[in-house]
């Protein structure tokens, strides 16, 4: 006899746990409140149900380009306000900490601090290569002026400028 009603509650809370899970996951969020449907039912649903929708501003489902226009100017106040955009594109509040995708802010910023010291990375490396190409071209330079000193094209007194010009001595 309490095994058939072991039985009852568990799969009372297998369908509780299912619909809270899917209540929440059609809202937009990436959470598993499967267990919260399951231990708690229809308490967890109710809550599950109230949970605000949490669609991307940029998330264009509807084809009317006036409804596209006021979602992504629904996006930018959001970012005026101290919001967040996420790197799937989605433009949270600033009291959302985990986006709908499941990065959390915290992930999106460590990410982009990380591209942001990547790219000036680059950026000197860029630099760096383009000074040693400069320095090579400059070196090449002064030695055509040395061999044009060396034929007799050219005099001292010119050899010396050019090269005091190419060293910016």
């Amino acid at each position: 006899m309490w095994f058939v009603w072991l039985l009852g509650v568990i799969i009372r809370g297998v369908i509780w746990g299912c619909a809270t899970n899917a209540v929440v996951n059609n809202k937009g969020y990436n959470e598993n409140w499967f267990w919260w449907g399951f231990f708690f039912g229809f308490i967890a649903l109710i809550v599950a149900l109230t949970k605000p929708e949490c669609y991307s501003s940029y998330d264009y489902q509807s084809s009317s380009l006036l409804s596209q226009a006021a979602q992504e100017e629904s996006g930018k106040r959001m970012l005026r306000n101290d919001g967040w955009k996420c790197q799937c594109g989605r433009v949270n509040p600033s009291y959302t900490g985990t986006c709908a995708c499941g990065l959390s802010k915290d992930m999106v910023d460590e990410q982009k601090k990380k591209a942001e010291e990547e790219r000036k990375k680059a950026e000197e490396e860029k630099k760096s290569q383009e000074k040693l190409a400069e320095d090579n071209l400059k070196l090449d330079n002064l030695k055509k002026m040395k061999e044009l000193l060396d034929v007799g094209a050219i005099n001292q007194e010119e050899y010396d400028t050019k090269k005091k010009q190419l060293l910016d001595i």
